[in-house]
């Protein structure tokens, strides 16, 4: 008599199956690792321009601080915005630059007169990636004089 639930068959898995179930995880758990470094490059991005917006941020500050007679554009910056290239060398020249492991971070910043009390303020803050390739973040802001 036979047992409930018992097959009597003793042969198991074949070679074939295992190889097949194996092949299927794998796939499974690439497909996973891909994903995670994915998450990891979004993260290091995000960081990135986390810390340019807040490098950008710290020369907004310090412009407001500045005596609003004596606001001007950026060392090196005339007549607008540089193309990305002439970003470096303005900044090399010209002014400090933050600097995270092999990435640098480079700002200039343009004040525009609007009205004889009020000028524009931009900031721009560059860094390129591992891949040369160039990001920027731009903050906006307004200044009064009050008299």
């Amino acid at each position: 008599m036979r047992k409930p639930g018992f097959s009597g068959s003793n042969e198991g898995f074949s070679l074939l199956e295992v190889l097949i179930a194996l092949s299927i995880l794998a796939v499974g758990l690439l497909g996973l690792a891909l994903f995670q470094l994915t998450a990891i490059q979004g993260n290091a991005g995000a960081n990135d321009t986390m810390l340019a917006t807040n490098y950008a941020q710290d020369q907004i500050e310090m412009l407001h601080a500045t005596p609003f007679g004596n606001l001007n554009s950026s060392p090196g910056l005339s007549g607008g915005l540089p193309d990305t290239p002439a970003i470096k060398l303005i900044t090399d020249t010209t002014q400090t630059w933050l600097s995270k492991k092999r990435v640098r971070f480079y700002r200039v910043w343009s004040v525009t007169d609007n009205t004889a009390s009020l000028k524009t303020i931009r900031v721009w803050a560059y860094w390129w990636d591992e891949k040369d390739r160039a990001h920027n973040v731009q903050l906006v802001t307004q200044r009064g004089n009050l008299l």
